[in-house]
């Protein structure tokens, strides 16, 4: 055993290291292009074009990468991937493909395009360190928590997912637990030594308490829940239109979808594009009225899963988050008696858990995004939304179907 927490110190440290040079690496590319190139007031023609080169710029790199980036991320799209065999090249060509779709614009987060890479490179550890396949699977497990862990800046934010949705990764989960945390641990030291901040926390406080807050935390649970399953559902939908145009060409799949992606972002302004977490923070501070973000917020869940119909290598984390927040901001506006951070805090945590449809997940995530005060009161909504979302499926599961 202690050959295994030496290796997957070792790994958490090597992912740490790569977390840090690939996020470095395309937000500056992404600066550049969207930021110095476009300019602060660009032309809508400009942003269709700019998204329009970069979904070109995709379908070529998927064209030629070795391994075609991977699997589609909209074909059994999940937080924890399945890497089976892994080749360095297919690795690095996954990776690559994941850098492109988000200089180009992507409507989304990090963790999809990187995740496989951090998965691959915990197989590629075990085989060169030659661990037997039991120790192996341990030390694979804690790979991805180490890149979780250094999403979050919490060594043990890689932990409860691996719990929920890949326990059967180790023969319990004392064992699956000591690895995840010492690479998550080794990870988040890696990222303070370079001095690097973890993404997704949020600069919001919180007022003091008042017994109202959780009414509208059941409320708005209710709510945003709704806008989280809205991009769950919307994903296989548009996916079946672009699986028609992939079977003529996947280029020409990647250049419509840069082009509808453009025409989005020129319709719903700066705010749609990239992550959602920054973004976020200057929606609050600038939103007009409750109608105009709901509007904004509308387009995030079209931009979100269109990115995934196409093929673009992204994560809906950091989106979801904008999404939610978008929700609880709007019912702040629209009734002003609902605390603004309150909302805006319920509603990301409700929108994860219908989005991600993994409630201790979820938790976690809102856990690493928000401040310690607001956390009850934002969990509240969340146990709400996932109660309703169950609710919901179970009445779907139950009413007769037509002959």
């Amino acid at each position: 055993m202690v050959h295994v927490l030496a290796v997957s110190a070792l790994l958490g440290v090597l992912i740490g290291l790569g977390f840090v040079g690939f996020e470095q690496a395309f937000h500056e590319v992404q600066h550049l292009l969207w930021v110095e190139w476009l300019g602060d007031d660009p032309s809508p023609w400009a942003t269709i074009a700019l998204a329009t080169a970069g979904g070109v710029a995709l379908g070529l790199a998927l064209l030629v990468a070795p391994g075609h980036g991977g699997d589609h991320p909209a074909d059994g799209h999940q937080l924890i991937p399945d890497v089976g065999d892994v080749r360095l090249d297919s690795l690095l060509g996954g990776l690559a493909v994941g850098f492109v779709g988000l200089v180009a614009g992507a409507s989304l987060g990090p963790e999809g395009a990187i995740l496989p890479a951090a998965a691959g490179i915990s197989v590629l550890v075990t085989r060169w360190t030659r661990l037997p396949p039991g120790p192996a699977r341990l030390v694979q497990a804690g790979g991805l928590g180490a890149l979780l862990a250094a999403m979050f800046g919490h060594p043990v934010a890689g932990a409860i997912p691996l719990m929920e949705v890949a326990a059967t990764a180790a023969p319990s989960v004392p064992l699956l637990l000591l690895p995840t945390l010492t690479a998550g641990s080794t990870a988040v030291l890696t990222l303070r030594v370079l001095d690097v901040h973890p993404l997704g926390s949020l600069p919001f406080e919180y007022e003091p308490f008042r017994a109202a807050h959780l009414v509208w935390a059941v409320v708005i649970g209710v709510v945003a829940g709704f806008g989280g399953l809205l991009i769950d559902r919307a994903i296989p939908v548009m996916r079946r239109l672009t699986r028609v145009a992939d079977a003529r060409s996947v280029l020409v799949t990647t250049t419509v979808g840069g082009f509808g992606l453009g025409v989005l972002y020129a319709i719903g302004g700066p705010e749609l594009r990239f992550s959602g977490i920054p973004e976020l923070v200057g929606f609050v501070a600038d939103a007009d009225g409750p109608a105009a973000a709901l509007g904004v917020v509308a387009l995030k869940i079209i931009a979100t899963a269109w990115c995934l119909a196409v093929g673009y290598r992204g994560g809906k984390i950091f989106p979801v988050a904008f999404v939610g927040g978008g929700i609880g901001l709007a019912l702040h506006l629209l009734i002003d008696s609902v605390p603004p951070f309150v909302a805006i805090a319920t509603g990301i945590a409700a929108a994860m858990v219908t989005a991600l449809g993994l409630p201790a997940t979820a938790a976690l995530t809102a856990t690493a995004m928000l401040p310690l005060e607001v956390l009850p009161v934002a969990l509240l909504g969340l146990v709400t939304a996932y109660a309703v979302h169950l609710l919901a499926d179970h009445l779907a599961a139950a009413a007769p179907h037509p002959a």
